[in-house]
């Protein structure tokens, strides 16, 4: 009988140990957060003509890490925002899009993430931020109308014009993430911002969750910026009463 219990133990522990190179479920939300590529992780329009996408699975020596981080970032939200905006999350070695490298990206409901290891830049902060990034695109398709948008716009200077978009951002070398006074001059944190309204949104979206040193310094300092934050802090109560600016102010300076 002691024996028949430590086969099954044992086989459990592998049962578990191989689920886990694979995936793993947010226990608060059921939320899969996926390791490896899927026969149909895209949607069928991502994988035709010129958008052909692809991608490959994490190494496995960064997916515990990988899911820490996501179990992190997923547990700063209320469960009902999760639940109603997102199913699954993919963490993978690289994706590719229109013959360019992506640091993350989204669907409908998924967010999918890259991660090439933290010594090559893919720390634990960069990670977080991405995984705020992409999920606040669902959430401003999801929640925002055109009124948010317009009054977004009219934030910026009148003579401002966005550019053509992310992608073509990163074909033109138009994408930089550096935090540059210039930018912030202008209501923007960084370049990228500059490529769109939604860029810019996930700009400020990304360090109300996971703030970048500088961040609230920056808000205090540039009007514009102060602006856009309040408004984005504005979206997020819409959906949910606990998200205030006091709520976010306690990531400030808090190490993860």
């Amino acid at each position: 009988m002691k024996i028949a219990f430590l086969i099954i133990l044992a086989l459990s522990t592998t049962f578990n140990k191989i689920n886990a190179q694979i995936g793993i479920t947010d226990l608060r939300t059921g939320i899969e957060i996926v390791f490896v590529t899927e026969e149909e992780m895209f949607p069928e329009s991502w994988t035709e003509g010129e958008i052909n996408g692809e991608a490959g699975s994490l190494s496995v020596s960064e997916r515990r890490r990988s899911g820490n981080i996501i179990k992190t970032a997923l547990s700063k939200y209320p469960a009902s925002v999760l639940n109603e905006n997102l199913i699954k999350i993919y963490v993978l070695e690289y994706l590719k899009f229109y013959d360019v490298t992506f640091g993350g990206t989204n669907s409908n409901d998924i967010v999918y993430l890259t991660n090439k290891g933290e010594d090559n830049g893919y720390t634990d902060f960069y990670l977080e931020q991405t995984f705020h990034h992409e999920f606040s695109s669902i959430l401003l398709r999801n929640n925002s109308d055109l009124f948010f948008n317009t009054k977004w716009e009219s934030v910026n200077n009148d003579d401002f014009v966005y550019g053509k978009g992310g992608v073509q951002e990163i074909y033109e070398d138009n994408a930089s993430l550096s935090y540059e006074e210039s930018y912030h001059q202008q209501g923007f944190l960084h370049q990228y911002a500059m490529s769109g309204v939604e860029n810019d949104f996930n700009s400020i979206a990304e360090n109300l969750f996971c703030p970048h040193p500088k961040f609230w310094e920056i808000y205090d300092s540039y009007p514009q910026i102060r602006l856009k934050t309040d408004l984005t802090i504005k979206l997020y109560h819409s959906l949910n009463e606990e998200f205030t600016k006091q709520y976010f102010l306690k990531y400030k300076d808090k190490p993860d």
